[in-house]
């Protein structure tokens, strides 16, 4: 099993992400990355505000209350590049693995740089079955190879992640949320088999 980890891990390394970065979008870097003084402090520019992020996870929220057959119930996460917590919310009613995965999806996201539901799609079985594997645990890393997880980029800079969890339309909650608060996003990952939603 360790032998099967790591090869799929050393695919993963050697497979280029799929792009995901826009030329353009309604909110400029140095308005949605942190502060020039809170950048001589951390050491950090492009990193997401937590102002954009608490936006980013407002307009999921919205996303899930007034969504197509009643309103959902999700688990969002907005990541620093470094992979810290910048905003979470978990709305009423999600199960604890909604949470779970929700965080894990913006981390597979981060390390990435494309879509989760980009990385399930390579590692899905011939039936569409998605595996998931805890690569990297040792280092805090963790994969989930499934939809709800995209990358945050501005401008061609990767200033975040964010992951949705807990609910049926994970990567769609997320991609609204991007698109209302930064502008057009790049098109999602075509599903293949049974790849791009759920937990």
């Amino acid at each position: 099993m360790k032998r099967v980890a790591a090869m799929l891990f050393a695919a993963a390394s050697l497979t280029p992400p799929i792009a995901w970065a826009q030329g353009s979008s309604a909110i400029p870097l140095d308005k949605a990355t942190v502060s020039r003084e809170v950048a001589q402090r951390t050491l950090m520019k492009n990193q997401i505000s937590a102002t954009v992020a608490r936006q980013i996870v407002d307009a999921c929220v919205d996303f899930a209350r007034n969504q197509q057959g009643g309103p959902g119930n999700y688990a969002i996460f907005v990541l620093a590049p470094n992979g810290d917590i910048v905003d979470a919310h978990v709305m009423d009613g999600v199960m604890p693995i909604g949470v779970e995965t929700g965080l894990l999806k913006a981390k597979t996201a981060l390390y990435a740089r494309t879509p989760s539901s980009a990385v399930a799609q390579r590692f899905s079985d011939v039936d569409g079955r998605v595996i998931r594997l805890d690569l990297g645990k040792e280092s805090g890393l963790a994969y989930y190879f499934v939809g709800g997880g995209l990358p945050i980029v501005v401008e061609n800079n990767l200033i975040g992640a964010i992951g949705v969890g807990g609910g049926n339309m994970d990567e769609q909650c997320a991609y609204q949320a991007l698109t209302k608060v930064l502008g057009p996003q790049p098109p999602l990952p075509t599903p293949a088999g049974r790849g791009g939603r759920g937990q």
